[in-house]
């Protein structure tokens, strides 16, 4: 009977260890961001000589040569307002989504020609991953053939770029990767006829 008894229980301690051991695989190895997507407001700019931005609702007015404190922030890094779908080809045709994410409807005045230009001015935060000049500061620059463009009725658009580490761990390594990515540090679009 103790035999009988030794063999049951043994049986029965394998097959709850085997049990244990089938449900217990690894997952299979994946990437974890763990980039700090952290907003950082950019406080400062500076505006470029003969260039002049008007609010719309006339709240705030950027000067050229002038350095300015930012009168708003934009968030193009939150839910809604997703940078990829406005990157690259797309951002052209994208005045109407960086109102959405907080631009503002201004008027641009360059050189010395009085008749306005409309246009849309996003002031995208930075993020705690961000590096660079343009992370922390806006230079707010169109050249001049995007101005003649949109004064022939098209619609034009000048940005700055900034910088930021996407960083990555393998789960089951525990390697890092790093992957530099680029984003918006401010947009305008500007065209003869409002946008």
């Amino acid at each position: 009977m103790k035999t009988w008894l030794k063999i049951t229980s043994s049986a029965i301690a394998v097959s709850g260890m085997l049990l244990l051991a089938v449900g217990s695989d690894d997952p299979s190895p994946r990437l974890i961001n763990y980039t700090n997507k952290a907003t950082m407001p950019i406080m400062h700019g500076v505006m470029e000589e003969g260039l002049t931005i008007v609010a719309e609702d006339e709240s705030f007015e950027l000067k050229g040569g002038q350095r300015f404190l930012s009168p708003f922030q934009s968030n193009l890094w939150g839910y809604g307002c997703d940078l990829s779908s406005i990157n690259g080809k797309n951002v052209l045709n994208s005045s109407d989504k960086g109102l959405r994410c907080g631009g503002k409807k201004v008027h641009v005045f360059h050189g010395n020609n009085p008749e306005p230009l409309y246009g849309v001015l996003v002031l995208n935060s930075s993020i705690a991953a961000a590096k660079g000049p343009a992370s922390r500061s806006y230079m707010i620059k169109v050249p001049d053939d995007k101005i003649e463009h949109a004064r022939e009725g098209n619609t034009a658009v000048a940005f700055e770029i900034m910088k930021w580490d996407e960083s990555q761990r393998w789960s089951h390594t525990g390697r890092t990767v790093t992957n530099e990515k680029t984003a918006y540090g401010w947009i305008l679009w500007v065209s003869a006829y409002p946008l």
